[in-house]
C-alpha cells in the first residue's frame, strides 16, 4: 500500500493555518479544484462533500479527530481520483519560531483497472494533488503575514 507525506513549514502560526485546514475549514480556498463544500458534523463518522470544478463530487468521512494536537484523520469514501481505500491525515504542528508545520499523509490503493495508472503514476499523482493543495495554503497564508 503506498504511503505519501507532504511536510511544509509555513511562516505563520498554527493559530492562523489551523482554521484553513481543519475538518470542517475553508477547503475551497485551498485544495485543488474545489468550488463548493458541505460539511455534516464534527465527530468521527461526519461527512464533508466537496464539489470539483470539472463537476465531479468527492466524499470525506472523519475517522478520527485530535482534542489534544491539531490533526484529524478521513477516509475517502467517493472519488474521481485513481485511487481506492485512501486513508489520509491533516496534522498542523507549531514552531518554536511562530512559525507551522503542515503535514499531510495518505496511504491508498491503486485502481487496478484497464487503461489505469500504475502503481507508480498514481502515486505521482497523489503526491501532485498534495503538493498543488500546500503550495496553494502558502500563497493564502504569505500575503497576509502579520
Amino acid at each position: 500500500m503506498p504511503m505519501i507525506a507532504v511536510t511544509i513549514l509555513l511562516p505563520d502560526p498554527a493559530r492562523r493555518l489551523w482554521p484553513l485546514v481543519r475538518w470542517d475549514g475553508r477547503l475551497c480556498d485551498w485544495y485543488p479544484g474545489a468550488i463548493a463544500l458541505s460539511v455534516d458534523g464534527t465527530e468521527k463518522g461526519a461527512v464533508r462533500r466537496l464539489l470539483l470544478k470539472d463537476g465531479t463530487r468527492l466524499v470525506q468521512r472523519l475517522e478520527h479527530i485530535s482534542r489534544i494536537d491539531d490533526a484529524y484523520t478521513y477516509a475517502v469514501v467517493e472519488s474521481p481520483y485513481p485511487v481506492a481505500d485512501l486513508l489520509a491525515q491533516i496534522r498542523v504542528q507549531p514552531g518554536d519560531d511562530g512559525h507551522a508545520t503542515l503535514t499531510w499523509t495518505a496511504t491508498f490503493q491503486p485502481l487496478g483497472l484497464p487503461g489505469g495508472l500504475d502503481e507508480a503514476r498514481t502515486e505521482r499523482f497523489v503526491r501532485d494533488l498534495y503538493d498543488a493543495g500546500v503550495e496553494r495554503l502558502r500563497g493564502l497564508l504569505t500575503p497576509f503575514r502579520l
